[in-house]
């Protein structure tokens, strides 16, 4: 049996306002979790992380052939890794082998999966219209949930400058 864990790459960008987000997936049996404490663990990140660098925002390019340019040489490089290392960058049912989300709620995430050993690939863009809606269940239903993938890469973070504070009203004299 395998586990899926997912590798998180943030990425500024002087085209789009507050930057995206790369998810790279990653399958390690269940027992190989001390593999993620290892020296080499972080070695095979940083060569994970200078490909996704690399490929910057050039993948959210308005031009198509940059678009296809960045995203190929980027899978690339990651089905080179592949080759080279004994953690393999894959998917799975639920999770693609790379996932890209911009800031920008307009642009579309981008979700790129190997097809074969080989290094072929498939992209898939998602906008607005093809992002699943949750149908109402019962009225007034409550519910808990975990904090998932759907939340990476943009947590809310307090504002640098902080929460302008409404000054209280005077106490009223009697």
């Amino acid at each position: 049996m395998t586990k899926t864990y997912c590798l998180t790459i943030e990425v500024e960008s002087k085209t789009i306002t507050n930057g995206l987000g790369y998810m790279v997936a990653f399958n390690l049996p269940d027992d190989d979790e001390k593999i993620l404490r290892q020296k080499g663990f972080q070695a095979w990140a940083d060569q994970v992380k200078d490909a996704v660098l690399s490929a910057g925002d050039a993948v959210y390019d308005c031009d198509p052939y940059t678009k296809k340019l960045a995203i190929a040489e980027l899978m690339n490089e990651l089905a080179d890794l592949n080759a080279a290392s004994p953690i393999q960058i894959a998917g799975d049912a639920e999770v693609p082998a790379v996932q890209i989300q911009s800031s920008n709620p307009y642009d579309n995430r981008i979700e790129i999966d190997f097809t074969d050993a080989d290094g072929h690939y498939s992209v898939i863009e998602k906008g607005l219209a093809d992002l699943e809606r949750r149908t109402i269940t019962a009225h007034g239903a409550t519910g808990l949930v975990d904090g998932t993938r759907r939340h990476f890469p943009f947590t809310q973070q307090p504002p640098a400058f902080g929460v302008p504070k409404v000054p209280k009203p005077p106490a009223l004299r009697p």
